[in-house]
């Protein structure tokens, strides 16, 4: 059982994470890259938002957070030298919205029932482009 401090506590955290991520995502497309040290925050951030959802029994955002870890996770250790950026950023700011509609069904005490499976697809698939693209080489 939930207590109402601890879906506050969560509420306010997963605020504060997604709005440090978009702001990071932002920030990165004036520069159309994600330098180490963004790719290094955004990870912290997924990691965090994973861990706090799969908590709280939100597997629907712990599950897509773990997706983009693991999309972050990729890209810090392979470091692909090419990168569909702009698609990337896309992707990632439709997962913060995702995010986003799930926390505010929190809020206003609604069913938590958003559906991320074609959002996984979509970071399952550009995870598989960037390892064959990355073994090409």
């Amino acid at each position: 059982m939930k207590s109402k401090n601890m879906t506050e506590i969560f509420i306010y955290e997963t605020s504060q994470n997604i709005e440090q991520l978009e702001s990071l995502i932002l920030n990165s497309e004036k520069t159309s890259c994600f330098d180490t040290e963004t790719i290094n925050e955004i990870f912290r951030i997924m990691h965090t938002i994973k861990g706090s959802s799969s908590m709280m029994l939100y597997d629907n955002m712990a599950s897509l957070s773990h997706a983009v870890e693991d999309l972050f996770f990729l890209l810090r250790d392979e470091k692909p030298k090419t990168l569909d950026f702009t698609f990337l950023s896309d992707l990632i700011l439709e997962c913060v919205d995702f995010l986003k509609l799930e926390l505010d069904k929190i809020i206003n005490e609604k069913q938590v029932d958003g559906d991320p499976s074609v959002l996984m697809a979509t970071i399952t698939s550009f995870l598989n482009s960037i390892n064959s693209s990355s073994k090409k080489k």
